[in-house]
């Protein structure tokens, strides 16, 4: 870890150079400004204990008098997530990123710490792992999503962080053992590694990325290499074109990166060391000019091994079994199984008097930190304008953002929506990725804990 230290600035050093003053909490709390607060003796219940249960607590805390507020959730310790990935770089301790849910949820919240097991919505209550039923007026769904590492056969959660196996998603400090590991075998001979992309949605879909350049700089900088192979299921490295050419330009640095489109890791044999994956295609002919179009498209799937030395795990993520099992759930599509909320509005589809927000929800984008805090601010005036029986008037545009690195020292910042990029300007000039480098290492987590999590966006 001292080795990244020593090259990097100090946290006031970076502030300097980027214009940035990080604010206390008081600070923050004399920036806000108080809007008119409404009153009502309604039950309102937040399911769930992450960024978007959190975010959108306060903001109705500070915007209702003496409000009903019951939060369910099990979690007593709270993650910044993205952190995760700093801590798998040896750049934060594991403990830099995780607080007390206590410190963000005040005494006069209702805080029950348990589980829901079961929605039913046509009664307005919900059911606990405990075995207690509570009776609600208006309902916010924040249950986040859950990893399944057990989806991938001959794999499950217990083998991360053994057998060269590894997913920063589950764990930063065993990722970043990973890494020396990988350095210290490719002293000895060229190692092959793997990052895998599931087929399902998930949580911040840069992620494999950022492990995957994180690693192969942290082996450039000692003079290593690696065979480093990209298995994602789609057939882009991101989305928006302008953002997928520039990454497609990253790899190229690093030389000695492939990217296997159109695989979907199914299986793993840890034994031997072979990812089985299957990988999926079309076959294409006879194309006609005048109608713009091929006359002939076979779908193909075939089965692929890989063999590995080191295997980074992306796992399949999915809805909370309690949703999934509920009438809150999307019973068709793309999204089927997730919470079925209006994309702008977040609220139910069905049920009027509930709204979704996170990772939980089945609509497009939405499953970032920022996603999370713009969303909050969406069922927070849309909820208020419910209750005092008004037209919905908040939207959200699919916001979110999304800091890929690329390398230590270097992020490309990408700001976009349901339209496409938000800053059309974005560039990829050296100075401009260290910039963003120095504000997500040294500020984002204050930011986050003092502004996000407290709804002062």
């Amino acid at each position: 870890m001292k080795e990244h230290q020593s090259k990097t600035f100090t946290r006031r050093a970076a502030l300097k150079k980027i214009g940035l003053i990080s604010l206390s909490a008081s600070q923050l709390l004399a920036l806000h400004t108080p809007q008119k607060k409404i009153s009502t003796n309604k039950k309102i219940l937040i399911v769930g204990g992450g960024t978007g249960a959190i975010a959108v607590l306060w903001r109705l805390l500070n915007t209702m008098d003496n409000p009903n507020i019951t939060i369910i959730a099990p979690n007593e310790i709270h993650t910044y997530q993205p952190g995760q990935v700093y801590v798998a770089a040896g750049l934060y301790k594991q403990e830099e990123i995780l607080k007390k849910n206590q410190n963000y949820i005040p005494k006069n919240v209702t805080w029950i710490k348990e589980s829901v097991i079961k929605f039913t919505p046509q009664n307005n209550t919900v059911h606990t792992n405990a075995d207690k039923t509570l009776l609600y007026d208006y309902l916010i769904v924040a249950t986040g999503l859950e990893y399944n590492f057990e989806a991938i056969k001959g794999l499950k959660k217990e083998d991360i962080g053994t057998n060269n196996i590894s997913s920063v998603y589950l764990d930063g400090t065993s990722t970043w053992e990973w890494m020396n590991k990988l350095k210290a075998q490719s002293k000895k001979k060229q190692q092959t590694v793997l990052y895998t992309m599931p087929n399902t949605p998930v949580k911040c879909g840069a992620v494999a990325q950022l492990m995957l350049y994180m690693s192969a700089d942290y082996l450039k900088k000692a003079g290593l290499t690696a065979n480093y192979i990209y298995t994602p299921n789609g057939g882009k490295l991101f989305g928006l074109k302008p953002i997928n050419n520039k990454l497609i330009e990253v790899q190229k640095k690093y030389e000695t990166i492939t990217t296997k489109y159109h695989h979907n890791l199914i299986e793993v044999d840890i034994q031997n060391k072979i990812a089985i994956y299957e990988h999926n295609y079309e076959l294409k002919s006879g194309w006609d000019a005048e109608f713009e179009e091929w006359e002939n498209i076979e779908k193909k799937r075939d089965i692929v091994n890989i063999k590995y030395d080191f295997l980074h795990v992306v796992p399949p993520m999915y809805p909370t079994h309690s949703i999934t099992n509920s009438q809150l759930a999307k019973s068709r599509g793309h999204y089927k199984g997730w919470l079925d909320v209006n994309r702008e509005t977040m609220q139910h589809n069905i049920f009027k008097n509930i709204f979704g927000i996170g990772d939980i929800c089945g609509i497009p984008l939405g499953k970032t930190v920022p996603s999370a805090a713009h969303q909050a601010k969406v069922v927070q005036k849309n909820l208020l304008s419910v209750i005092v029986q008004q037209q919905l008037l908040a939207n959200y545009n699919g916001y979110s953002v999304c800091p890929i690195k690329v390398g230590y020292g270097e992020v490309i910042m990408v700001k976009f929506n349901y339209e496409g990029l938000v800053d059309r300007t974005i560039n990829n000039a050296p100075n401009s990725q260290k910039k963003w480098w120095l504000y997500d290492l040294y500020e984002s987590k204050t930011y986050y804990w003092n502004k996000i999590l407290q709804g002062r966006l």
